[in-house]
């Protein structure tokens, strides 16, 4: 009996350490991978949604200038920045790479769900009609060329595929070696269409500066003197938030093609088996994308 309880112990010993590594660097570091992920595309969706709503701001502060001018502005004219398609476009993009990394995390760590898999295909099968339509004409509203339309196109396609098919957890290193020139394909398209939000943001910026400008001046004494040392005061946090709102996108740009860096770190880890870079990129990423994240938190606080 005492033997047996001697070995029963020597199990329980060797147990512990075990249950500790239960779960393989892979299905670790493809865990980590798809969490830092999911908070940038969270991010850059809040950013699309900021823009279309400053731009908005800034249409507004340009009907009230014009309003009882010899050319008023007409209200029908008003145009979001990005449609509808030009957000489903963005949303599908941003959805598959969110999918893919969330699929990668899955099927290391062995686990299957039914709504997932369907949630997969359904997004795989909407970026390969939309990588399909990119090649001939983006409609994501971006100035790309020919061959990187092509790029784009191969990239969504590859993504799709994945997505429809669902990879056996063997195949999870290849995938991930042979996605990673996709991945850097989208994060690219991604950040040259937060440039274009970088430069509208700061011309919308400018506009309602302008308008504010012109309506103290306009209004001359008619204000009270408290009333108009209100609306001078404006200006100044106009100017701040035009700043702030640039270093964000700026943090936002550089977070997308992180993520493009951190995917390169995954594909050459199951390669080596060496995480040691790619727990400081994933670290990197997932900083960057939280501070982000506190700063969409202020604007819409303050936008209420």
């Amino acid at each position: 009996m005492r033997k047996r309880n001697l070995l029963l112990g020597l199990l329980c010993a060797c147990l512990v350490p075990l249950a500790g590594c239960s779960i393989s660097p892979l299905a670790r570091n493809t865990a980590a991978f798809s969490s830092a992920t999911d908070l940038v595309v969270d991010n850059t969706q809040n950013a699309y949604r900021a823009a279309v709503r400053l731009n908005e701001d800034a249409q507004a502060s340009l009907l009230v200038a014009r309003f009882d001018t010899d050319h008023p502005m007409d209200p029908h004219s008003i145009r979001p920045l990005i449609d509808e398609k030009g957000l489903k476009a963005r949303t599908d993009v941003l959805d598959g790479l969110r999918v893919y990394a969330q699929t990668l995390a899955d099927i290391s760590s062995g686990i299957s769900s039914p709504k997932l898999d369907e949630a997969a295909a359904a997004c795989g099968a909407n970026l390969k009609s939309l990588g399909d339509a990119i090649a001939a004409s983006t409609p994501i509203g971006i100035s790309i060329s020919s061959t990187e339309a092509n790029a784009t196109s191969t990239a969504l396609k590859a993504l799709g595929d994945l997505l429809v098919n669902r990879q056996v957890k063997s195949s999870v290193p290849k995938v991930i070696r042979e996605m990673d020139p996709d991945v850097d394909a989208l994060s690219k398209l991604l950040s040259s269409d937060i440039e274009i939000l970088r430069d509208q943001a700061g011309r919308d910026y400018e506009q309602i500066l302008a308008q504010q400008d012109g309506f103290i001046r306009h209004a001359g004494s008619s204000l009270a003197p408290g009333e108009r040392r209100a609306e001078i005061q404006r200006l100044p946090r106009i100017l701040a938030s035009k700043n702030a709102t640039d270093d964000m996108l700026t943090g936002l740009q550089a977070s997308v093609l992180k993520l493009a860096v951190t995917h390169h770190a995954l594909a050459a880890a199951v390669a080596s088996k060496d995480s040691s870079s790619l727990q400081a990129r994933i670290a990197d990423l997932r900083a960057s994308a939280q501070g982000l994240a506190t700063f969409y938190e202020s604007i819409s606080t303050s936008s209420k």
